[in-house]
């Protein structure tokens, strides 16, 4: 009898901890996929049927020895349309930002400035999707 009733619950023991899931906090989980090529594309905003690409441009600037390049360009789109995604991306893949300082999605122009890592240049390719 003894026997019997360590071995029922020897089982019990070993379903529950099998049927147990760790709660998410003890768990481990990567929040951010590895990018193995160190760019930084900006995508902000969604584009939707019906959208229209109204702006592309690439900007280009050269290194110079030992400096940060920069540049702040503005792309605006016609009076009555407004402006659903920005997509600068980094054809370069040496680290370069880009980040939206002035405008945007739901606006009609967006200013982006461009910095580059220490003694690289820039290369981005810019578009604009707008919709009226």
């Amino acid at each position: 009898m003894y026997s019997k009733c360590t071995i029922i619950f020897a089982l019990l023991a070993v379903l529950a901890f099998t049927a147990h899931s760790p709660s998410e906090a003890l768990s481990y989980k990567s929040y951010a996929a590895v990018n193995n090529t160190n760019t930084h594309n900006l995508i902000v905003g969604n584009r939707l049927p019906g959208d229209r690409l109204m702006h592309e441009e690439s900007i280009v600037k050269s290194s110079s020895f030992l400096q940060v390049t920069s540049v702040q360009k503005t792309f605006s789109v016609p009076r009555f349309e407004r402006i659903t995604q920005v997509v600068a991306l980094d054809r370069k893949s040496n680290g370069a930002y880009a980040r939206i300082v002035r405008g945007g999605p739901g606006t009609n122009n967006v200013t982006i400035k461009f910095k580059s890592q220490r003694n690289h240049g820039l290369n981005f390719r810019v578009q604009i999707y707008s919709r009226p």
